[in-house]
């Protein structure tokens, strides 16, 4: 594979995409189309190829043909920089790559949708479900028959017992532990550490042990 467009820019995101690109795909030659007016990432000599451009200053000619793959783990960023690159240039879910780590374990009978990134020492347990351009950082576990919407972001260490389901935007905080047959809706935020034994409704900052809703997320307010 030639080259990987990173759509949106995320200091945090980019240089981790850039690396499991790498080591999955062996791709050393990125384009990064900024979202945001930050400084461009600097790497060792000889190690990538990176060029940062303005939005703006490209044209559908310079990423046809090319994978893509989020340059941001935010939710909502993601979905808004989804909208655009289809409306503008029609990039649609078939054209983001999914970058699965090597030392990650996705159960033969796992369906993950396009756009997925997936860190390592991640379980997808059997029969799960991933909606397109979800987010799994390392150490997480997906159980058996979960179900996990589009532009979810489930971060270090969380573990999700089996029968979960978590709705489209929603954020799942490092360390926290999900019971089974737990619904938890769209575009919530559970906070780092929680333990979650009953359902979660949509739209909800969430947090505790036992976790319970404390006031509504306002990440998405406008979108």
């Amino acid at each position: 594979m030639e080259k990987l467009i990173l759509l949106g820019h995320s200091n945090g995101g980019v240089p981790i995409l850039i690396d499991q690109a790498f080591e999955t795909f062996g791709i050393k030659n990125f384009l990064v189309v900024k979202n945001l007016d930050l400084p461009d990432i600097s790497y060792p000599k000889g190690s990538f190829q990176v060029v940062h451009v303005n939005e703006l200053d490209i044209s559908l000619e310079a990423i046809k043909g090319y994978p893509v793959q989020f340059g941001v783990h935010n939710c909502p960023a993601k979905a808004i920089i989804y909208r655009h690159f289809l409306t503008r240039y029609g990039l649609d879910s078939s054209s983001y790559l999914s970058l699965i780590h090597s030392q990650a374990y996705v159960a033969p009978s796992a369906v993950l949708g396009a756009g997925a990134f997936v860190e390592p020492m991640v379980v997808i347990s059997s029969l799960a479900e991933l909606g397109f351009g979800v987010t799994i950082k390392r150490s997480a576990s997906i159980g058996h028959h979960s179900k996990i919407g589009d532009f979810v972001c489930i971060n270090p260490g969380a573990v999700l017992s089996g029968f979960v389901e978590v709705g489209e935007g929603t954020v799942i905080g490092s360390g926290a532990v999900i019971s089974n047959n737990v619904k938890i809706g769209r575009r919530c935020l559970i906070g780092a550490g929680s333990v979650v034994t009953k359902d979660i409704p949509d739209g909800m900052i969430a947090f505790g042990n036992p976790c319970k809703p404390v006031r509504e997320n306002d990440a998405w307010n406008g979108l």
